[in-house]
């Protein structure tokens, strides 16, 4: 059993199969001048599969596949394939803004990905468009109806909160998911990347962002999420609408994590908010062991702080260092 040095339990990877991404959203990248990591630079799936299963014998049961955009990494399904060969792990999940996912989503399915989380911002064509710096609304919505139609669930739609942005949509988002049947989380701007300039004019917290809900729905505290799961689970007691929130800022959730990272270019990093790695493609590449690995998983753990420091000050990660963590 892989455990911190806070005695929690570290069952869930997180891996960032690319740099890349096809939108430039507002809050993650500048619209131009970002270099992307050489293809020899990043971890090939059979590396990253050996990692899996490595990790899957200290107990690693469940992986979440991010980018970057992930479904911008070629042959994406064959990685699915190879995680899902791996018998100790349970679920792979992928986090997409889902402007692939019409064509991706058959054979993404037929490898075995069993779920999807689904960035969306916003429901407004002109607006999706200004976040994004792309116009991709129409490959966003039929992405979302592949998703339903090939029974990626449960299905979860994540929201970057913004004052002044999107925050007169958060009724509608709330309502288009539960009317397709998934949950809407709403996630805290937090100070990482592009967005550390504009965290105190953007930023809104969780409690704002219920009352704003609470305008239409009666939500009620809905307790049947796992207590691992970064979100705060409510649900409307009239129509059933289920909202989670993810408060890193306001009411951070550190004490119950779970998790690790895989950043695209082999890092092992104990924390989305950490400034440190421990480096698994080196030890790969040098022909090293399942032991050594192992090993490293370990030290990767130890380090794991307590809980983020985002509130002390203004973290310092570059919008480049951030993609390539993965989200």
């Amino acid at each position: 059993m892989l455990c911190d040095r806070h005695n929690r339990v570290i069952s869930y990877l997180r891996i960032s199969v690319t740099d890349r991404c096809n939108f430039r959203c507002t809050y993650c990248l500048p619209a131009e001048g970002i270099e992307w990591l050489p293809r020899e630079g990043i971890l090939s799936f059979e590396e990253i599969a050996r990692i899996a299963r490595v990790g899957s014998t200290l107990g690693l049961s469940k992986i979440r596949i991010t980018g970057g955009e992930p479904t911008t990494r070629r042959d994406l399904p064959s990685l699915i394939e190879m995680l899902r060969a791996i018998p100790a792990i349970e679920e792979i999940s992928l986090t997409t803004n889902a402007a692939r996912l019409a064509g991706l989503a058959p054979d993404l399915r037929s490898a075995g990905l069993d779920r999807v989380n689904i960035s969306l911002d916003t429901l407004q064509r002109e607006k999706m468009k200004t976040i994004s710096r792309r116009e991709m609304y129409d490959e966003v919505m039929a992405g979302i109806q592949a998703a339903i139609d090939h029974d990626f669930t449960p299905l979860k739609f994540n929201c970057v909160a913004m004052r002044g942005i999107n925050d007169d949509e958060f009724c509608e988002l709330l309502a288009f998911a539960h009317a397709r049947g998934g949950q809407m989380r709403f996630i805290e701007y937090m100070p990482m990347g592009a967005a550390r300039f504009e965290i105190q004019k953007q930023f809104i917290s969780e409690e704002e962002i219920r009352a704003i809900l609470n305008r239409r729905f009666d939500l009620q505290r809905e307790y049947s999420l796992h207590a691992t799961d970064p979100a705060r689970g409510w649900q409307c007691a009239r129509t059933g609408a289920k909202v989670g929130f993810i408060a890193s800022i306001s009411s951070h959730f550190c004490d119950t994590c779970n998790r690790m990272r895989l950043t695209a270019e082999g890092g092992l990093r104990p924390c989305l908010h950490q400034d440190a790695e421990v480096a698994l493609k080196g030890v790969l590449r040098a022909g090293g062991s399942d032991d050594e690995l192992a090993r490293a998983f370990q030290e990767a753990a130890n380090l794991k702080w307590a809980g983020h420091h985002m509130t002390d000050s203004i973290p310092l990660y570059s919008a480049k260092e951030m993609i390539a963590i993965g989200g």
